[in-house]
Parts: structure tokens; sequence; C-alpha cells
């Protein structure tokens, strides 16, 4: 087994919770290089403690671990101030991207994430914003970036403690794409059914069938930026398989021709499908849990992967 399979074949324990058999002689050096290329070092650091699995760079690995999970921490606890916050003033507020997907994993520790995403919508934005200010008067910076989006409050200088507040999701050039994604948004967000529980209260978070598009989506802007790690292609993976597993046949088809329908829209359907067979052949992502699934594009997928 070398790096890249015995790589893969951690990431999909983390995953799914499969075996995994460590050869003796394993290039640690090599595999943790990759975990960390792919943005899940920390993953496979929580991963081999739980296992008590030991390699030459412990020493290292260990105590970056805790002062990833110390900041978790620090940023559940604003979480819940920010949620809080905005709820006092009848703000209805969802949690999104990161640090929601967490919960998605079988150990959530092993999804680090670096700030608190909080999806407001249009109507609340701008009133959100001022209250933020208001709240933080302290705060290192703060910052409205991407043509209002979203909002940014760095509230210490060791970028420990960062919320944005999220006028939308995701925004697209394309008007009638757009407002199809926007609809998508408002159908699955303004419900805020979905709760995580955070230090004993909940808060409410994006369903997986939302999170089915919408995790492809800001993958897929990383990849065209600044390039995309294996840790958001395992996150899409998770919302994937819990979409699936939580639906009913009828529910699973209508969330396949919504996801159709907008991909078609933003000519992104080969796209999709590309990163698809990656995630069936390296994450084993069954074929079923992926919408639109094809082998057409597997040459192209496997360059993706090299990329």
């Amino acid at each position: 087994m070398n790096q890249e399979q015995l790589f893969f074949s951690i990431l999909r324990s983390v995953l799914w919770g499969t075996e995994v058999n460590v050869p003796t002689d394993t290039d640690w050096k090599g595999v943790l290089n990759l975990a960390a290329r792919q943005k899940c070092l920390h993953a496979l650091s929580v991963w081999l403690k739980a296992h008590r699995i030991s390699t030459p760079f412990d020493k290292q690995l260990t105590p970056t671990m805790f002062m990833v999970l110390q900041r978790q921490a620090r940023l559940n606890q604003l979480a819940i101030s920010m949620n809080d916050l905005l709820k006092q003033h009848n703000i209805p507020a969802t949690l999104i991207k990161g640090y929601s997907l967490s919960a998605l994993y079988p150990d959530p520790d092993t999804r680090d994430f670096g700030d608190v995403d909080i999806y407001v919508g249009e109507e609340h934005y701008e009133r959100a914003a001022e209250i933020a200010k208001a709240a933080y008067p302290n705060a290192h910076w703060y910052s409205e970036t991407h043509g209002g989006i979203h909002f940014i409050l760095v509230i210490d200088e060791n970028l420990d403690r960062v919320a944005e507040l999220h006028r939308v999701t995701m925004e697209f050039q394309d008007k009638n794409a757009d407002a199809l994604y926007q609809a998508f948004t408002h159908k699955y967000l303004d419900r805020r059914t979905t709760t995580i529980d955070i230090c004993g209260k909940a808060v409410p978070v994006p369903p997986v069938a939302y999170n089915a598009l919408y995790v492809f989506m800001h993958a897929w802007h990383h990849f065209e930026s600044s390039g995309v790690g294996f840790r958001q292609l395992a996150d899409w993976a998770l919302c994937l398989r819990q979409a699936h597993q939580g639906s009913t046949s009828e529910e699973w088809q209508s969330l396949v021709q919504e996801i159709d329908t907008i991909l078609t829209a933003l000519h992104m359907k080969a796209a999709w499908q590309t990163f698809g067979h990656v995630l069936v052949n390296e994450l084993h992502l069954p074929i079923e849990a992926f919408p639109l699934y094809t082998t057409r594009y597997r040459k192209r997928a496997e360059k993706l992967l090299r990329q």
C-alpha cells in the first residue's frame, strides 16, 4: 500500500468507520504531507490518536491537534453568542459551512474549522451587520467583501474568533440561474427546522439536502480560485450519503431534479459529474447516493485527481 492509498483508506475510515490495515513500514512523512496538502491533517491526527497509532511525528502532531481543538471550543462560544444576539433582535440565522458540517462526521472533532459562518438572508443582512458592530465595538477589524455577500467580523488579532454574516450563500452572474439557486436556498434555509447541539443549545443548520448542492458549489468556487482539498470533498460525500439515507424515494428524486435543473442552468453538470466520479472511486461513496452519476467523464476525473 503506497502513501496515497493509505491516505484514502484513513480518510474513508474517518467518513464511514471502515477498518484500515496500516503497514508497519508506512512512509508517515509522505502520508502526512499529502494530508496537509489536502487540508486533512487534523482529521488524520485525531484518527491516529483515536486508534492509538504512533508515528515519528507525534511530538509535532499532538500539540497542534490540541491547539485546533481549543480554538474550536472558543468558536463554540462565539457561535452561541452570535446566535443568541441575532435571536434577541428577531433575526433568524442559520449556521453554515464548515462549522455545521463537522456535526455530520462520526467524530465531529475530526473536522476542523476556522470561523463561524451565519446566513441571515437579504432581508436582515444590513441590520445584522450593524448589530454585530455594536455588540463588538472593540473588534480587531471588520469588513464587507465580495460585493456584500458577507460581512466579516474579526474579534481578536490572533484570528481565533472570526464570524461571517452572509447575505446569500452563493451568487451567480446569470440572473435566471441565480434566481433558481436563491429559490433553492429560501426553500431549505427559511424553514430552519434542522439543528445541532452546541454546549446544550440547539442552533439551526442547513438540512443535508441543501448542503448536497451548496457544498459542491462552494468547493467549485475554491477550485476555480485557489484549488480544493479532499476535506471539502469529504464534506460533500457525507452530505450526499446522509441526504440519500434520510430521504424517501420520492424526496430523493425531487432533490435530484432540483439539482439537475440548477446545474443545467449554470452549465455545471459536467463539472458535478466529473467530481462525482472522484467521490465514488476514491471515497467510496455509493453510486446510488450520487445524483446524476455517470462514467462518461472518467478520464477527466482521473486528470482532476492528479491535479
